[in-house]
């Protein structure tokens, strides 16, 4: 990944960049396509009209033309320049018009592959500068919009160059040499120009997040308590200052190696100007060309010049949307549902929620990219069908990790994972996500409705009695009802003005509900309820363990006493199983998990005795207002 974003434009040429942008305008809109197609041609006309019409002045004063004639013949050429820039400039106006819209096509594009991208490659660090680089790219519409702006100008320069260079070449040789040295020099200037953008490019990625890391921490509520309580705005503001200082540095470095670009082109369009002009004057004095020929190519030289300087100009303003475009058709090459196959099929897939899901990890360990060591140590477990199985241990300990890979987000480094004796790698993705119903520790609520949110399925696909039968087990479904609207409540205040906002135990009851409509074979809880105490977090539990009944579930806990009720409890510490029974049967054993029991029981008690005082207090205080009350009357 590293060396094919490296050589970026060597992998891809830099045409065949510019060649994906305008056809992916095709397919987004045909006008922006035609608009960056047909005005080349109407442009040079209008161009070379203009060259002609000064010389064919000259020329009919020469040739003694009646002044009707003459102005007969102007207007003629006048005109036809007009209705050419009218064509041209007509469709440029389009493209002015529409052209940032084309950012939604590569927003839909790059967005559709995230959301379809294997899980862990999003969280894996080859992969987060790509998709950086990607998410700058959509953001900037101007970039894109400028794109479109510049193929039209560009082909226009490029055709220009190509037929004036050729009716001058005619007349000398040398002249079209110079130029053609001239162009091989700025495309190396330029492809040095380039190297240097991309390297800085990366750079400038680092930057963009470290902003939008602080943007995000700036607007979000929970981070702004902090910011307040511990006068952390200071510090912020710091970071900020040396973020956008990093980002200024690295833009100024760009800006530096395309400005020496364009210096170079310009002394070098002098030098063929230069020359040309000379030779042209010798041919005058010596008679061989008249002097309306001599405005002629006095003309187009000066257009041959502009032409070529603009060419030049439009290809460095293309450079970077080269370089953008190959971020996202790298982004887009990635290859989806690694690891899986075409699947198992639905016959089995219903024998499989008809006996149960055994799940077996057979020697798993597993390693993080880029990490010198496992963080889980040959796994060797069974999960019977139907058993409820308690995973605790303290932070750090692997038990996210094994979320992941019974969720299937990774794959194990070494082992392998089997679901009723079949290997996961034999299921398609959605297969294996269709088992598997999750309640995960940081969850996620959409800006839409509250069945959409509940369901997933449009509102006639919702089946309505498994809902409820969800909302009554989940202990939601009174505060469902007690809504105006529902169902059709929208949710997440920062995106809908008029969302309704849940306690922190309604949203755990409604992602309870969320999971249980799913009705999967398989269910795990990742730590959904560490922001509740342990008293709720217990009932939480033993409300989802009787609705979960006849479901292999997997509960994830660093709280040792609400996993009580379990059939077996598994502790995990530093990537391997230590400890593996009944509660009672690990009480007995006397190790680690009593040991920290013993410690968590004291803390929960030495809580609740706090609570009580507490009660005490305010009761008496209510008491004492009593009295007051009565003494004032």
């Amino acid at each position: 990944m590293k060396k094919s974003r490296e050589t970026s434009l060597g992998t891809r040429r830099w045409f065949s960049n510019i060649a994906f942008n305008i056809k992916s305008s095709r397919q987004w809109d045909k006008n922006l396509f035609y608009c960056q197609i047909l005005p080349v041609m109407p442009r040079v006309l209008a161009t070379y009209l203009g060259i002609m019409l000064p010389a064919e002045i000259v020329r009919a004063l020469e040739n003694h033309w009646d002044l009707p004639a003459l102005m007969l013949y102007i207007f003629v050429l006048s005109l036809g320049i007009c209705l050419m820039k009218m064509i041209s400039e007509g469709m440029s106006e389009y493209l002015w018009d529409n052209a940032k819209s084309l950012t939604m096509y590569y927003e839909k594009l790059v967005y559709h592959k995230l959301m379809h991208l294997d899980y862990d490659m999003l969280e894996d660090s080859r992969y987060a500068s790509l998709i950086g680089n990607v998410l700058n790219v959509i953001r900037n519409s101007y970039g894109i919009r400028d794109s479109l702006l510049a193929i039209p100008f560009a082909f226009t320069g490029l055709l220009s160059v190509l037929w004036y260079g050729a009716m001058i070449g005619s007349k000398n040789i040398l002249i079209v040499i110079i130029a053609i040295i001239n162009s091989l020099l700025s495309m190396k200037i330029l492809a040095w120009a380039r190297e240097k953008h991309r390297i800085s490019h990366e750079r400038l990625n680092v930057y963009s997040r470290q902003t939008a890391y602080i943007n995000k921490q700036a607007m979000d509520r929970s981070a702004g308590k902090d910011i307040r309580i511990y006068k952390m705005s200071g510090w912020i503001m710091g970071k900020y200052g040396q973020a956008f200082k990093g980002i200024d540095d690295t833009l100024r470095q760009i800006r530096n190696g395309y400005f020496i670009n364009v210096t170079s082109d310009a002394s070098m369009t002098f030098i063929l100007n230069l020359f040309s002009y000379v030779f042209l004057i010798s041919l005058l004095v010596k008679k061989e060309i008249t002097v309306s020929a001599f405005v002629l190519y006095i003309g187009l030289i000066k257009s041959f010049s502009s032409n070529f300087m603009s060419l030049m100009d439009q290809i460095v303003t293309l450079d970077p949307i080269a370089v953008s475009i190959n971020y996202i058709r790298e982004l887009l090459d990635l290859p989806e549902n690694a690891g899986w196959s075409e699947g198992v099929g639905n016959e089995v897939i219903q024998r499989i929620k008809k006996e149960g899901i055994k799940v077996e990890l057979r020697g798993v360990s597993f390693r993080y990219p880029g990490n010198k060591e496992d963080t889980l140590h040959h796994i060797d477990l069974t999960i019977s069908p139907e058993e409820k199985l308690a995973l605790i241990g303290l932070n750090g300990a692997g038990k996210t990790t094994m979320v992941k890979l019974l969720c299937g987000f990774y794959r194990p480094t070494e082992g392998k994972i089997l679901i009723n004796g079949i290997p996961v790698s034999d299921f398609s993705k959605e297969e294996y996500h269709g088992l598997v119903s999750v309640l995960f520790q940081d969850h996620t609520f959409l800006p839409v409705t509250l069945d959409l949110n509940l369901t997933g399925e449009k509102p006639e696909d919702i089946d309505s009695q498994k809902l409820a039968w969800a909302l009554k087990m989940s202990g939601f479904s009174e505060k469902y009802e007690s809504l105006p609207k529902k169902g059709e409540t929208l949710l997440v205040r920062e995106a809908n003005g008029e969302a309704t906002d849940f306690s922190g135990g309604e949203k755990q009851k409604l992602l309870f509900a969320r999971a249980l409509y799913k009705d999967s074979p398989f269910m795990i809880l990742d730590e959904p309820t560490a922001a509740l105490d342990p008293i709720a977090e217990n009932q939480m539990y033993l409300d989802f363990s009787q609705a979960a009944k006849g479901k292999t579930c997997v509960y994830i806990s660093h709280r040792l006493s609400s996993t009580r009720f379990c059939d077996r409890i598994i502790l995990m510490e530093h990537g391997k199983i230590t400890q593996e029974g009944t509660h009672d049967e690990l009480m007995a054993q006397g190790g680690r998990y009593a040991e920290l029991f013993e410690v968590q029981s004291m803390y929960y008690k030495e809580q609740e005795k706090n609570k009580r005082q507490c009660a005490i207090m305010d009761d008496d205080f209510d008491k004492t207002q009593d009295h007051k009350g009565i003494f004032y009357e």
